[in-house]
């Protein structure tokens, strides 16, 4: 075999190429065992064995001799590794089509093809005579691959379940040009419009980046689901629809009251559509940052922290939040966050939290779109509050929804506590969904949390109330439709208590982290949209700008949440504020919603689905039917445009362009956050930052309030208060002064 030949080298130790195949492959078994589905979606029953010689071939070109320098001594190599690996294809008396893709995958499990042909083609003279360079690298070590292929027999035995051989390689001169083999004909046909796309390509590059990842993040496995739900929860008796689901095979729709156990509805309806080994890795689908992080708390505590992953655009630092409460030390808290996070994102664990966009920006062309998608295969879709997305979102979720049940053989559970009806029946329709669950009326119509009042004129007309109840010592909810709205109301009515905070989305990350957390201790709470999701609060009474049906009942959902009591008034002003209608464009959805709550007084919980129906019974109107079909049609684009072994930049801006948002740091923090930049503390950093529309940015932009020095985020010269987050309106005085 000859000297020891290595795969890595770092500060933790050495690995050999040996031990990191072989750790590759002890992965690739638990994932052929965790997928079995994958052999139908591709229609090929040799699948994972030529899943396994790409694994097994992978990582051979680190053989070379400048490699291994690189190792040992850390001299640049200036070559790839995985150009010289896919070239030994010639091991493989696969037919051609096989073996193209096999080298695809090989040569394409770090960068993209078309990063390879710029920087390394052999189509040129000096790109072969490089190559051909690199190749000679091997010659002194060629005896240690010679064995390795020698092994094939035993390992295939081991971790395919079978035995199967290789030719051997007796000269560097047999090892294959991958360009001139499949590159340059995949490229062409590309640009031609001329790739088949058969799913076997996809599944080969993301699966072997799959194994190659978590093996060298040191996992032997990936980890399955729960092995028994039911015992799990323990519940003395079930509800009729969590009966339900739990006996539900296939797709469905559940609605049904908040508290009303859809979570663990859906939990258990994932738990009867698994496969035998217990492989399929559920997705539950949340619209916000903060129900995600609620929800993924709770999974955690429910299944284990190695079974539930995070995913969201800030769940890095969310991790890292965890750590650091702990007490550990800055850099040991990123470093674990770290792990835990690239975890996340890996085919890894079993049950992830995340947002719609982050299944959304695979088919977009992102970095590792085929190991996510191939993730995706088989598996379990839990979409809560389907509701709350606007024409645009919900028109990607369900074409990705209904291309993922279609050509990968997902399965698809809606849930919601206010579904339209159109909504309804659209998701059932696209994507043949036969399963409807709904509670018993008779049950639900005993539940009688609220009683609901529409009173006349604004929040600032009706103050004289709202200051009576806070002085009877009440719990009072406000809820606004706009920030600015909300810190006005919150300026006159917190001199009234001392236990008062206002919630919204213009503070700093550390400061909405302070308020979120102080929540339970406060008498009033003023916010806006910021409350409606997944926040554990209960109040006694509750003052509301209008709003559509299904967010007031999102509003409403946060007094007398348990229902214990007796049904708890709820106030909806009859007027809101000018600035409304750029947040609720279609003001029909909301005049109606008033008239229908005005003839309401006990707001019993059969009722609510007959409001939201009743609300939205003529369905999107015009302006938003179009924004829903021209969205349809633009995902149906997207994938057509889907090739796997190539990154699709135009795909990926168009994925980035569809979000209003950007990150700024109050002036008042400026100081602070250039120091924990400089310290490299950019996770402390990250604590200043506040999200601002792009609308509002380019307004303060034109205004010169906006700032930029070189770092990643702008800042803004507009006042900030830790009570009353940023003042849009309020300008520094000393603008750009030192």
């Amino acid at each position: 075999m000859g000297k020891k030949i290595l795969a890595k080298s770092s500060k933790y130790g050495e690995e050999t190429l040996i031990q990191h195949t072989q750790n590759a492959l002890q992965v690739f078994e638990s994932l052929k065992n965790a997928y079995p589905e994958v052999v139908e979606i591709c229609n090929e029953e040799k699948f994972y064995e030529y899943l396994f010689t790409a694994i097994f071939l992978h990582d051979f070109g680190k053989a070379a001799e400048g490699f291994q320098r690189m190792l040992k001594e850390g001299k640049p190599w200036g070559y790839r590794h995985e150009i010289i690996s896919a070239g030994f294809i010639s091991c493989l008396s696969y037919p051609d089509d096989v073996r193209k893709d096999i080298a695809l995958a090989i040569i394409t499990h770090h960068r993209d093809l078309y990063e390879l042909q710029e920087s390394y083609s052999t189509l040129t003279i000096s790109g072969k005579d490089n190559y051909v360079k690199r190749l000679k690298e091997l010659d002194g070590n060629i005896k240690y691959l010679q064995y390795m292929i020698g092994e094939v027999p035993e390992w295939s035995k081991e971790y395919l379940g079978y035995e199967i051989r290789l030719k051997q390689v007796e000269s560097i001169e047999e090892i294959q040009d991958v360009f001139y083999f499949a590159v340059r004909e995949y490229l062409n046909d590309y640009e031609d419009k001329k790739v088949v796309k058969n799913k076997r390509k996809l599944f080969l590059r993301g699966f072997l980046t799959a194994c190659d990842h978590l093996s060298s993040a040191s996992q032997e496995e990936i980890i399955k689901a729960i092995s028994d739900m039911e015992v799990l929860f323990k519940f003395d008796k079930y509800k009729d629809t969590q009966l339900k689901a739990m006996n539900t095979k296939g797709s469905a729709v559940l609605i049904a009251p908040t508290g009303y156990g859809k979570t663990e509805a859906s939990l258990l309806w994932s738990n009867y559509n698994q496969n035998k080994s217990k492989g399929k890795r559920v997705f539950y689908v949340l619209p916000y940052t903060a129900s995600i992080n609620a929800m993924y708390n709770r999974l955690k505590n429910s299944f284990g922290d190695e079974s539930v992953a995070l995913l969201h655009g800030k769940a890095f630092y969310f991790l890292y939040k965890e750590f650091a409460k702990s007490g550990e030390d800055y850099f040991d808290a990123v470093n674990k966050a770290k792990t835990k996070y690239d975890l996340s994102k890996k085919i890894f664990k079993p049950y992830k939290v995340l947002t719609p966009f982050q299944i959304l920006k695979y088919f977009f062309s992102v970095t590792g779109f085929e190991q996510h998608i191939g993730e995706m295969a088989g598996g379990l879709f839990i979409v809560d509050e389907v509701h709350s997305y606007d024409p645009h979102t919900t028109a990607l979720i369900l074409e990705s929804l209904k291309y993922l049940k279609e050509e990968y053989k997902a399965e698809i559970f809606i849930m919601s506590a206010t579904l339209p009806e159109f909504l309804k029946k659209l998701f059932m329709k696209e994507l043949n969904i036969e399963s409807l669950i709904e509670p018993n009326k008779e049950e639900i119509k005993a539940i009688a949390r609220h009683k609901v009042s529409v009173i006349g004129g604004d929040v600032f007309f009706n103050i004289s109330r709202i200051i009576k109840d806070i002085k009877e010592d009440k719990k009072v909810l406000i809820v606004c439709n706009t920030v600015d709205r909300a810190q006005k109301i919150y300026n006159e009515l917190k001199k009234y208590t001392n236990k008062s905070v206002l919630l919204h989305s213009r503070f700093v990350l550390k400061d909405r982290e302070r308020i979120e957390n102080s929540l339970n201790k406060v008498q009033l709470l003023v916010g806006t949209q910021a409350i409606e999701v997944s926040l554990d609060i209960d109040f006694d009474i509750l003052y509301t700008e209008p709003a559509p049906i299904d967010a007031l009942i999102q509003r409403f959902g946060r007094v007398n949440r348990k229902g214990i009591k007796n049904a708890s008034p709820v106030y909806i002003f009859s007027k809101g504020s000018e600035e409304d209608k750029f947040v609720y464009k279609n003001q029909k959805v909301v005049n109606t919603t008033l008239e229908l709550l005005s003839n309401c007084n006990i707001l019993s919980e059969d009722l609510i689905q007959n409001l939201v129906n009743e609300t939205y019974k003529n369905g999107y109107d015009d302006k938003d039917y179009k924004e829903f079909l021209k969205a349809r049609e633009s995902f149906k684009s997207v994938i057509s445009q889907l090739y796997p072994f190539i990154e699709n930049k135009h795909l990926k801006e168009e994925f980035y362009e569809m979000f209003d948002n950007r990150e700024v740091v109050p002036y008042i923090f400026k100081e602070e956050y250039i120091d924990k930049v400089k310290n490299k503390e950019y996770f402390e950093a990250a604590g200043y930052m506040v999200g601002i529309s792009q609308r509002r940015y380019i307004s303060l932009k034109k205004q010169g309030l906006i700032e930029n020095n070189g770092y990643d985020v702008d800042f803004v010269y507009c006042e900030y208060d830790k009570d009353l987050g940023l003042l849009i309106g309020n300008t520094y005085d000393n603008i750009f002064t030192p």
